[in-house]
């Protein structure tokens, strides 16, 4: 902040700039050069803390005439001095009049390395192996202790009742299974990948969300570091595809009982393509998902799942394309109904 070309002592400098002082020619001069030479210090930031460039530029420009009488070896060097824009932080005197253009709104969280390149991790964050600001494990970095106890409540609930009907459904069919045949049964598989995604929340609930969620002293930044976030992931994510995907199956196989007349027989001569598919669409979507290592976990309901970048691809995508498969089937019976009806309009 202050350069000279020949090794001098503070008190020097100090003289030096004591007629900028005396002259009064800048109200902020005595700030300035108090920040240049004694910057704050705290233990909560690394790094020292001086004024705001743009002060600087304001001494300098009031006090020009004063600058110009000095030793050409001593300058005042504004461009040392940091930039609010860049997010770095900085001491402005109390009712400064200087205009500096504020820095846009930044994403509370997680907090990039270029945010944090000067100072250290907000409260309740810490530094992950990415080099990032990450919630730390056990804190209330973006919930509150009683929104995570509103969620846990939830969660439970809903993964019990969900894992007694889903079990009362399994339970039925297996008394009597010759009961139910196509186009009923991807009913049954829809039920039983239902009842291991509750299975999963009941156990991460018995658990508790450290277990599950957290990599060391922060949440799984990425989940494939913590072996419990990614079993937690896999069966998940797995199962609600396949789930989704027998939904698929059993809206295909009621049109084709309905609308193209197909017997329970034939449909269980295709039961090998419709659990090849349903299966597999599921096991390629969850080994995309690891390869690209776009498994976090969640603060607050203490699980892992896809992350919000790639939710878009790794959600909306094969959901999106089950739905076009059934909607292709729909399309086609229609258009076919039309022609019929055409037909024997003419006849």
């Amino acid at each position: 902040m202050l350069a000279f070309e020949e090794v001098g002592v503070i008190v020097y400098l100090m003289v030096a700039f004591t007629g900028i002082l005396s002259s009064g020619c800048s109200v902020h001069a005595r700030f300035l050069l108090c920040s240049a030479f004694a910057p704050l210090c705290s233990e909560e930031v690394s790094g020292s803390v001086s004024a705001c460039r743009a002060l600087c530029e304001t001494v300098v420009d009031d006090c020009k005439d004063q600058l110009k009488q000095m030793l050409p070896t001593i300058v005042l060097d504004c461009s040392a001095f940091p930039l609010r824009a860049d997010r770095r932080l900085c001491m402005r005197p109390p009712n400064a009049s200087e205009s500096e253009p504020e820095p846009p709104p930044a994403s509370r969280w997680p907090f990039h390395d270029h945010d944090i390149r000067e100072h250290g991790c907000p409260p309740a964050h810490t530094r992950a192996p990415t080099g990032e600001c990450w919630p730390a494990c056990g804190q209330n970095a973006r919930y509150s202790q009683s929104d995570k106890r509103k969620a846990e409540i939830w969660m439970n609930t809903l993964a019990w009742f969900s894992l007694l009907s889903t079990s009362f459904a399994l339970l039925t069919f297996c008394a009597e299974p010759s009961r139910y045949r196509y186009p009923e049964r991807p009913v049954v598989w829809m039920a039983a990948c239902h009842a291991i995604v509750a299975l999963a929340h009941v156990t991460r609930g018995w658990l508790g969300a450290k277990i599950v969620s957290c990599s060391g002293t922060t949440l799984a930044v990425d989940g494939l570091a913590s072996p419990t976030c990614v079993a937690f992931f896999s069966l998940t994510y797995y199962f609600t595809l396949a789930a989704d995907a027998w939904f698929a199956n059993a809206c295909v196989a009621w049109y084709l009982t309905a609308a193209s007349e197909w017997s329970t027989e034939a449909l269980e001569r295709a039961a090998a393509y419709l659990h090849a598919v349903s299966w597999g669409w599921a096991g390629a979507w969850t080994a995309a998902a690891l390869a690209l290592r776009r498994v976090t976990a969640d603060e607050l309901t203490g699980t892992c799942g896809i992350s919000d970048a790639a939710a878009a691809a790794l959600v909306g995508v094969p959901r999106g394309a089950l739905l076009i498969r059934v909607e292709r089937r729909e399309w086609a019976d229609w258009r076919r109904a039309q022609r019929l009806l055409a037909y024997y309009t003419l006849c």
